[in-house]
């Protein structure tokens, strides 16, 4: 088999999870930014404030990339609660939102899983070279694995094509698949960087742009599924989904492209599944209802102005150009005329 150790893995692996962990809030610091600048009336072009948050956005994202590079998946791919939570904490110290105790409550439970999953994630320490990557790459596992993934891929998309049906399992679960692609040519692609700067050059093999091309192709189609969601349904709905998928799929993809459980005891991997259980569950109540403050009532109520007597709620008709009208006509509309007068 051909794999090298690094001589200090945990270090290593600490310096991974510092750079998802910072990642993770920069990610969050540049959403709220953008958050900012959709009260403004400026074109997104026009806007320091939009291009700090892209900039911000970006810095995050190679933050991520690079904490591939240094520990394995099943370590970083949790931490993404971090953005989760951090988002929510930001815009509560800076935009004046509500810190709901549900909010409290999913800080702490994402936090207390997140500490667990450092603690308890397999220590597996091992350089990605390019024969490293190799010979995962034509093992019998990953073959199985990809061709399960291609079958279950297919299905959901002709459903989703041919059937029309838009559910949002079935749009995040062609996510969390190409997802898995993803998080493994991004370590691949990391982590043969990170083995040139300090050991020996890997660029110049085959597979390290074999790789590279997965992790583009992957990353375009799975933005695509994931905008096509956002579009369907609202973000408070999306996000947490989307995320206990993605680190789903990650976690399964780490565990079988490069073994990251093998040798692990039993009792480290239920309190890191146990962590990840946490983390998931901080991410809900985070989530949980956290768009439903900023909606208008569905109706009109006049009941409340002082001199008025009304018998009922005005509905807005969905067929009318008007709000709190009836049809033309109507015996209820020509039995209310005389109250009205009266009124």
């Amino acid at each position: 088999m051909f794999q090298t150790t690094l001589p200090n893995g945990r270090q290593f692996h600490l310096f991974g999870v510092l750079l998802a962990v910072l990642g993770n809030l920069v990610i969050s610091i540049s959403l709220n930014i953008q958050l900012a600048h959709q009260e403004q009336a400026r074109p997104f072009f026009r806007s320091l404030l939009w291009w700090g948050g892209a900039l911000l956005m970006a810095l995050g994202e190679t933050g991520n990339f690079a904490a591939y590079g240094f520990a394995p998946i099943t370590l970083i791919a949790p931490l993404g609660c971090m953005s989760v939570t951090g988002s929510a904490f930001i815009s509560a110290m800076f935009l004046k939102e509500n810190l709901r105790a549900s909010d409290v409550l999913g800080m702490t439970l994402a936090f207390a899983g997140s500490y667990l999953l450092v603690n308890f994630a397999p220590n597996i320490s091992q350089a990605i070279s390019a024969r490293t990557v190799q010979y995962y790459f034509v093992g019998w596992q990953f073959l199985v694995y990809v061709i399960l993934e291609i079958l279950i891929f297919c299905i959901l998309l002709y459903f989703y094509k041919r059937k029309g049906m838009k559910h949002i399992v079935i749009l995040l679960t062609l996510v969390a698949l190409l997802a898995s692609l993803t998080v493994i040519s991004v370590k691949a692609v990391s982590g043969m960087i990170a083995f040139s700067v300090t050991d020996k050059m890997q660029l110049t093999y085959p597979i390290f742009y074999i790789m590279l091309i997965i992790m583009i192709a992957s990353c375009v189609f799975q933005v695509k599924f994931l905008n096509q969601a956002t579009n369907l349904y609202s973000t408070a709905t999306v996000v947490p989904i989307n995320h206990i998928f993605f680190t789903t799929s990650a976690i399964i993809a780490g565990i079988i492209f490069y073994k990251e459980f093998l040798g692990a005891a039993f009792l480290a991997m239920f309190i890191y599944f146990f962590g990840c259980f946490l983390s998931f569950l901080g991410v809900l109540l985070v989530t949980r209802n956290r768009e439903k403050e900023h909606l208008p009532q569905s109706y009109i109520d006049l009941g409340n102005i002082p001199g008025k007597q009304t018998l009922d709620k005005i509905q807005p008709d969905s067929n009318g150009l008007s709000c709190g009208t009836l049809p033309d006509g109507s015996d209820s509309t020509k039995s209310q005329s005389g109250e009205k007068k009266e009124v």
